[in-house]
């Protein structure tokens, strides 16, 4: 596995971190590359890569704390939570934002380009549509909108910023010191990879929306979070199972993304996996629940990485 990371590495096309792990034993561990190809500044095993959509799960997981604390319920309208949405979004239920049926459009194709951007602007932004882009639960549309609006009801829940929560619910109890939510605060982050294209010209991150994106990690930081998903630390055994279950849709066929997962049923075994990408970065994380195989990868050269061969590559050495 090693060896095909450096094989990548040397023609260019991986630039970044990969961890592969069963049942707790690391089996790779492997950093390849520049934090900065300015600078030719190397990457090291706490440099801390933009991890864009591998934030969901996260987010999807402060849903679920707060519902076994009986703050919330899956099946509950949004609007009991949030007070600001148009009148199209009301009867949305929590559970629709999690696996994307919630058939809210995804701001990402309007305002991708927008520095700086803020969940509030796009709570704005939202409001000046007039309807979802299709009846909730009839089918699954990918939408970073809906995990914004799930950040808003945690922080309407708990009364602390989403940074703060995860700080609080996550990143502490397992000492990820690696591990932080850049957000309006604009927090500073020592050792951080900085994003670049396949030409190494600048491709930074520079939006501060929360619970779509937003977090800053390390392979490392993101095993000994994947290693508490197993156990009862951070919501029960019970509560976890309901992330891996695929959503039935309104005419009978399944959906398959959970709560923050995308599902597979492979040789009778669930397989369940997150990607992200936003600008120079590209992050997947692949999970084999029954024997407890895990995949991370992250890199700060995105469009260089072909991150789909690269996974299949690294499967077929498991």
């Amino acid at each position: 596995m090693k060896e095909i990371a450096s094989n990548y590495n040397k023609k260019g096309a991986f630039n970044g971190a990969l961890l592969v792990a069963r049942d707790g034993k690391i089996l790779c561990d492997t950093i390849l590359g520049y934090s900065d190809f300015k600078t030719k500044q190397p990457l090291n095993d706490s440099t801390a890569f933009y991890i864009a959509s591998l934030a969901k799960p996260f987010t999807a997981l402060a849903i679920m704390q707060l519902k076994e604390q009986k703050k919330l319920t899956y099946d509950n309208p949004i609007s009991l939570y949030v007070t600001s949405l148009p009148a199209f979004a009301q009867k949305i239920t929590v559970r629709q934002l999690l696996n994307h049926t919630s058939g809210i459009p995804d701001y990402e194709k309007e305002m991708a380009t927008v520095k700086n951007l803020t969940n509030s602007q796009v709570m704005q932004w939202l409001a000046t549509k007039n309807k979802l882009n299709f009846s909730p639960s009839d089918k699954f549309e990918y939408s970073n909108t809906g995990y914004i609006i799930l950040a808003t009801i945690i922080e309407k829940i708990s009364g602390k910023s989403y940074a703060d929560f995860c700080k609080e619910a996550f990143f502490k109890p397992l000492d990820l010191k690696r591990t932080i939510v850049y957000d309006t605060t604009k927090p500073t982050i020592t050792n951080r990879a900085i994003g670049y294209n396949k030409n190494k010209e600048l491709d930074d991150y520079s939006i501060l929306t929360t619970g779509d994106g937003s977090i800053f990690s390390t392979t490392k930081d993101l095993f000994a979070w994947e290693e508490a998903l197993y156990g009862q630390k951070l919501v029960s055994s019970k509560e976890m199972e309901n992330a891996y279950k695929a959503p039935i849709l309104n005419d009978g066929s399944i959906s398959n993304y959970g709560f923050g997962w995308n599902i597979e049923e492979k040789d009778g075994h669930k397989i369940v996996s997150h990607t992200g990408g936003l600008n120079g970065y590209r992050a997947c994380i692949w999970r084999k629940l029954h024997d407890k195989t895990v995949i991370i990868v992250l890199t700060n050269q995105g469009d260089a990485f072909p991150l789909q061969e690269f996974m299949t590559a690294i499967e077929k050495e498991l």
